[in-house]
């Protein structure tokens, strides 16, 4: 009996293609994740610094918080399309709220995405979470004291028309 090799090349050839193809839709895949979870974090870092500079200009952090919110969602979805992740939520963190630290002031988003879109890396959902706390530390209103001080220490003269502190945060 004569053994026929015939059809072999043509075997090799579709398993290491289908196994290339799989690699190459994972990897692009894996770096569309990436890309979403770059935009979304820089978004969150924008939002976070509109957060911390638009405060009421005191030492109490939980003052006008609802207009710095409010300024942080406007900043973010501008550096974030609704066409790249829709329904997109940020969320704030508060000192004084349930025991939170100054230093964890700012804003945070959670998102899922598909790992892979095919059968190499699973189908499952994995949740995202991009943060950013810049940290209330010092307030505008100490920022604007410690200046003043510095100003009339300098020149003598009262700092009311010298001190400037503005940072729209976006």
């Amino acid at each position: 009996m004569i053994k026929n090799n015939r059809g072999q090349s043509t075997i090799e050839f579709i398993l290491t293609f289908s196994a290339t193809i799989g690699f190459i839709f994972l990897f692009v895949k894996m770096s569309i994740n990436y890309t979403n979870g770059f935009m979304v974090h820089h978004a969150t870092y924008m939002a976070s610094r509109s957060f911390l500079v638009i405060d009421s200009n005191d030492d109490k952090p939980e003052d006008g918080d609802i207009k710095a919110f409010n300024s942080a969602k406007l900043v973010f979805k501008k550096y974030l399309p609704e066409a790249i992740l829709a329904g997109l939520e940020l969320k704030s963190n508060n000192p004084g709220v349930a025991g939170h630290l100054p230093v964890f002031t700012g804003v945070f988003t959670e998102f899922t995405q598909r790992f892979s879109s095919g059968h190499i890396g699973g189908r499952g959902e994995i949740t995202y979470r991009s943060e950013s706390f810049l940290g209330r530390e010092p307030t505008r209103s100490e920022s604007y004291t410690q200046t003043c001080q510095a100003i009339k220490t300098v020149t003598k003269k009262s700092c009311a028309t010298l001190n400037t502190l503005d940072d729209n945060g976006g």
